[in-house]
Order: structure tokens, then sequence, then C-alpha cells
């Protein structure tokens, strides 16, 4: 059973009983000022490690598990976003004994509460799923957020987003999934709404938390299978990736299907239809400025081609081939 703790005291007595520690961080965790007198304050020896990528190779996950192994340490840190946190749970799996602590330091991978970790061997996306990669404690510091680049935090905000959306209507949702995503989007809706004005990094923190509970149980859809290769050809960030695409899902589930569900996302976004929270999706996105690429045939082509028929299997409605492809054309304008 998962344990959130309230305070870096906490964090610290779970630490100083814990043995040899490998933190594992980005190189913006220097910055971290709290965390890092908590951590300097240990009678516990800490090992850091941060030789990774942004979308981390399967090597590099490999390497930190021979230093974890190496240094002869029982106890992962992390204290980061989604990247150090799936390289600390690739160190877990394989270290099952370890216990897991996660602090992170974005606000839309709910990675702390899921059971998938992304890595990447030969430039392919290479999902882990597994119970025990869950951390074992997590632990919210809303300060941690002011580090976090604007973009980062309108991304990141726009992932936890999806990760409601797409777990509400996703064919695996049941009721305890539908109570967290209905939760979520409803808070990051109105957070998102008038940003930045609105925008509250301890709710913030916390909804994309709750989101991540719901893919958790439901799994993502077609807007998470469709949108990894847009950041690799366009180094868009992951969240706005998926924003790209399920504001285009979104209009197509609603002028295709009759799905009650539609209806409750609405209702979750304070909306009086699908249309109308469709409409809001589509300002919320335009609002916060981010871009649409132009993909030329070719990438088009290349997309298509991409899309894993796994993820896809979530979705609520069958994409064909000649579908995917015409909802890219929407996603992206054309060169």
């Amino acid at each position: 059973m998962q344990r959130v703790l309230n305070s870096y005291e906490e964090l610290r007595e779970i630490l100083n009983s814990a043995g040899r520690i490998l933190f594992v961080h980005g190189k913006s965790a220097e910055k971290f000022s709290a965390l890092r007198e908590c951590l300097n304050s240990l009678s516990a020896e800490v090992f850091n490690f941060t030789d990774f990528t942004p979308n981390p190779k399967l090597e590099e996950a490999k390497a930190a598990c021979e230093f974890f192994k190496a240094q002869n340490c029982v106890f992962l840190l992390t204290g980061g976003g989604g990247t150090a946190i799936d390289v600390a749970k690739y160190v877990k799996l394989n270290n099952p004994e370890a216990k897991l602590a996660v602090i992170p330091t974005t606000a839309g991978s709910g990675s702390e509460a899921t059971r998938f970790a992304v890595l990447y061997k030969d430039g392919k996306k290479l999902s882990i799923t597994d119970e025990n990669i869950i951390p074992d404690y997590v632990m919210f510091d809303p300060e941690l957020l002011k580090y976090l680049p604007e973009y980062h935090r309108k991304s990141s905000a726009l992932d936890a987003f999806s990760h409601a959306l797409e777990s509400f209507w996703s064919v695996n949702a049941n009721s305890q999934s539908k109570e967290f995503s209905r939760e979520a989007l409803a808070n990051i809706t109105r957070m998102l709404e008038n940003y930045p004005a609105s925008y509250d990094p301890a709710k913030m923190l916390m909804s994309s938390y709750t989101a991540g509970k719901a893919i958790n149980i439901s799994q993502t859809t077609a807007g998470h299978a469709m949108c990894y290769r847009i950041t690799g050809i366009f180094g868009t960030a992951h969240g706005h990736s998926a924003a790209l695409c399920n504001r285009v899902l979104f209009r197509w589930l609603i002028e295709n299907t009759k799905l009650d569900v539609l209806s409750e996302i609405a209702e979750a976004m304070n909306c009086n239809s699908p249309i109308e929270a469709s409409d809001k999706f589509n300002a919320i996105f335009l609002r916060l400025g981010l871009n649409i690429p132009e993909a030329s045939e070719h990438e088009i082509d290349e997309l298509t081609s991409s899309v894993n028929p796994e993820r896809l299997k979530n979705f609520p409605a069958e994409l064909d081939h000649k579908t995917i492809r015409n909802l890219y054309r929407e996603i992206l304008t054309q060169k």
C-alpha cells in the first residue's frame, strides 16, 4: 500500500532507517534546497545517479541498476519528472526488495501513482508494466514546480488532463477510475481556463496524482498511442503532443459515436454538452499558446504507421488505418 508523506521530516525518518540510498534525479535537483537540506542531514549514505536523457534509454536504466548493486544500495529515492521516475522504476523492477520513494518535480505524468514505466530501445518505445514498480512512498512539494520552465508547466498540465480524459472514455474504465478521472478533470479544467492566474501548484500536483491513479486502472488510449511519434518527429513535449491528439479525438468521438461517457466528461468539465466541452478543451489549448506543428506527406505516413495497436484496443471506437491518417491530417497542419 502506497503511503503519501506530508513533510520532509517524515521523509527524513524513513530515509535514515533505510540504509544505503540511490538518489535518481535530473541536474535541476541541485536547486531543490529543501530536498537537499533533508538529504544532507541524513546519517544514511546517499549515492547520486544522473546519467540519463529526457527519453531514457534502456541501457541508461540498466546502468542505474548496475550502479545500485555496485554501491550495495537498498533504497531508491527519485526527485524529478516522469523520466527520472521511470529510470528508478526500472531499478526497482530488478531489485524488488528495494523500497522506492518519489518526489515529483512536474505535475503531469502521474508516474508516482502507476505501475507503468517507459524506456526506449533502439529508438523504439518500450513499455513496462508491473505492480511491483508502484512507488512505496510519494511526497508532494509545490515549491519544486517553480523551477519548471513555463512551457513544461503547461505541457505537464495537459498531460494530466489527457490522462483524466482518456481514462474516462477507456474501455477499461470502472466506477473507481471514473471517480478519479472526474475529480482530476474538473480541477485541471478550472486551473487551465484562466491560466496562469488560476494555476495552483499544490492542487495541480494532487490532480496529476489523481489522474495517474485513474490510468493505473484503465490505461491510456488512442491519444497516447498516437502522440509518441509526434514528440519524436517535432520535439514537442509529451503532454503537448497528447493534447494535440486528444482535442481532435474528442470531437471525432462526438461526431462518430453516441457514447454516454461523453456527457459525463462534459459534466466534469462544467459544460452542458460534449460539444461545449470539446470547444472548451480547444479554447484552453489555444489560450496556452502552444504551437501546432506542420507535417509533410512523408511525416503523415510515418506517424500513421507508428501507432501502437495495443493502445488502440482501449479506445471506445475502432480506428482503421485510413481514419488514423485522416485524424493526423486534422491534428497537424500541412506543409
